[in-house]
């Protein structure tokens, strides 16, 4: 006699298979799309903190140019020094570098000699300041030294050639993202009796200011962005294309206009999601093939096995065998014992 509950096991196995593995995938879509909602939370805390930490190191630089505008302020309005001093300076013009003799005419050189050690005074006292400059409207720069080397001094003046005339009543702080190179730039204007005489320039090197952050977060790389979201690339060593490879995550910077970017591979993210999603799915579909198969296992003992016995058992009462079987599964014999009973009595009546 065939087993009709045979062919519902078959069916009912090649369903559970197609269960266990929609529900593999599905499982394990869910852990994937919840890691990369991790990673990105990850990655947006630490840039968070890396924002707070260039904040508190840009903070100091800030402090320090607004303290020497305003000592420069003070030193104009001291009495004239009786000096026969000479200031080494820049002429923008001609790119000749002269002396100009300190008179007690002359208020604003007055004023840079007084301020003479603050230009040495800088790079010591704010690491990341590299240098101080001091640009006159009257069309010459003063660096703090008594010379000037002949390529900083041509890119200079190719810096200030390139830079459009500021604003006349532009009095806070100006932002440069590409000075010398390597190096980026504040200036503060500096005003006497509403007359501007000049600007306090000062370089910054960005890649030094970023590099404790990058030492810190192992397998990060940071970089600075103007307002326009350009990168600012002396705030980094990578080249426009390398940029291009890598997705940013942009956290704005309270202290400056500026903002810090994270770069990561495009693929990256990706891949170690997708990574994750094929551990997730395999181990899915282990556990739930292993149920699987336990469940199968428990119903071709109990059930499918006692059914084909039953059938057996059958057989041999309709062919007069009136024994049966001998072995009765487990929980079945109140059936096997009815269906026996039955046999015994239909026999007679034929």
């Amino acid at each position: 006699m065939i087993n009709p509950t045979y062919h519902e096991y078959r069916r009912s196995s090649l369903m559970g298979a197609i269960f266990v593995l929609i529900l593999s995938l599905l499982g394990a879509a869910v852990h994937y799309i919840r890691s990369l909602d991790s990673t990105v939370l990850s990655s947006k805390d630490k840039l968070a903190a890396v924002g707070m930490q260039l904040d508190t190191e840009f903070r100091p630089i800030l402090t320090f140019a607004e303290a020497v505008r305003r000592t420069a302020e003070a030193k104009l309005s001291l009495p004239p020094l009786t000096t026969d001093s000479t200031i080494t300076v820049l002429q923008l013009a001609s790119g000749n570098v002269t002396e100009l003799p300190v008179n007690a005419q002359q208020a604003e050189l007055q004023m840079i000699l007084r301020l003479w050690p603050y230009f040495e005074l800088a790079p010591q006292a704010q690491p990341h300041l590299v240098a101080m400059y001091y640009v006159s409207e009257q069309g010459f720069v003063v660096n703090g030294q008594n010379r000037w080397p002949d390529d900083v001094a041509e890119q200079f003046i190719l810096w200030q050639q390139q830079q459009l005339a500021a604003p006349a009543y532009q009095r806070d702080m100006l932002y440069y993202t590409e000075f010398l190179p390597q190096q980026a730039a504040l200036a503060l204007p500096l005003y006497a009796n509403d007359v501007k005489l000049g600007r306090f320039v000062f370089a910054v090197s960005l890649q030094t200011v970023l590099a404790p952050l990058q030492n810190n977060t192992t397998g990060s790389r940071f970089m600075l962005l103007a307002t326009s979201g350009d990168v600012i690339h002396s705030s980094t060593a990578l080249s426009a294309s390398e940029v291009d490879g890598h997705m940013l995550q942009v956290q704005r910077l309270s202290s400056m206009p500026w903002s810090v970017a994270l770069l990561e591979q495009k693929t990256s993210l990706f891949a170690a999601g997708v990574k994750e999603f094929i551990w997730h799915w395999l181990s899915y579909l282990v556990l739930l093939s292993a149920l699987l198969l336990v469940m199968q296992y428990r119903y071709r003992r109990r059930t499918l096995s006692a059914v084909n016995r039953l059938l057996v058992h059958i057989e041999r009462l309709v062919k007069g065998q009136t024994q049966g079987v001998r072995h009765v599964p487990q929980g079945w014999h109140e059936v096997f014992e009815r269906i026996y009973q039955l046999a015994q009595r239909s026999g007679p009546s034929q």
